[in-house]
């Protein structure tokens, strides 16, 4: 064997003779004696133990809910008891009585307009926004109006279209708000419709319109509409109690 590798196989074996020495050495100082061994060992926790108490910390208001929402999920259900729940729940909302022939005409003629169809409307419009202008806006749109027959009003720009061509009042609803198509159709039923007109509101602000067409929706009569009408008569009479 080669004189190198003698020694480097001679310091391996010493450089482990000293490391096995030294950990012997660190074990008999440091480690605790079996008595203290034994008396740690009876200090920690059961597995089963620490395994109960984090179940109960963690998931015990779970666990509680929800056996107390479970807790009758077994019982046979009474079909009429339900029933009558559902019943008393919904006494409030509509009743199951049936109109004589003169309530329900009343109710009709009283409430006929909301049965209207949609409407259609070509017009166009300028608005002086609440955002820009705040509490004044109305009053904006007033100056705008008596300047109107000498040049054409100007407003602010917003999402919505400057021109519309044929809109149906739920369209116009929808993107003007506040029942913007009903004070259309009052202009155009009171017959003010000069080219601009106004100030009427909506939800974004005070508008000016000049409306060039309008298709009013007409009012079907009662016998067309008879199930909703019962239906809103039985709304309101069980409101009203």
């Amino acid at each position: 064997m080669p004189i190198l590798s003698t020694r480097l196989f001679r310091i391996t074996i010493l450089i482990a003779l000293l490391g096995t020495a030294l950990y012997w050495l660190l074990a008999e100082t440091d480690a605790p004696s079996e008595q203290d061994w034994d008396a740690d060992r009876r200090n920690l926790p059961e597995i089963s133990a620490l395994q109960q108490r984090i179940e109960t910390d963690l998931f015990g208001q779970q666990t509680a809910a929800s056996e107390t929402i479970g807790a009758d999920i077994d019982e046979v259900i009474d079909r009429s008891a339900m029933e009558a729940k559902l019943e008393g729940l919904t006494k409030n909302v509509t009743t199951r009585r049936q109109p004589t022939e003169a309530e329900l005409t009343a109710f009709y003629h009283q409430h006929r307009a909301q049965y209207r169809e949609s409407s259609r409307f070509s017009f166009t419009q300028v608005i002086f926004t609440n955002a820009k202008h705040g509490g004044l806006a109305r009053q904006m749109a007033k100056q705008a109006l008596q300047q109107a027959h000498q040049t054409e009003p100007k407003g602010d720009k917003t999402p919505l279209a400057d021109r519309y061509f044929s809109a149906t009042s739920v369209r116009i609803d929808r993107e003007f708000g506040n029942n913007f198509a009903h004070k259309l159709f009052n202009l155009v039923k009171d017959g003010d419709r000069p080219c601009w007109t106004g100030p009427i509101a909506s939800s974004r602000g005070v508008h000016l319109v000049c409306i060039q067409n309008a298709s009013l929706g007409v009012i079907p009569n009662l016998e067309e509409v008879r199930s909703q009408v019962i239906n809103d008569w039985r709304f309101s009479v069980a409101t009203d109690d």
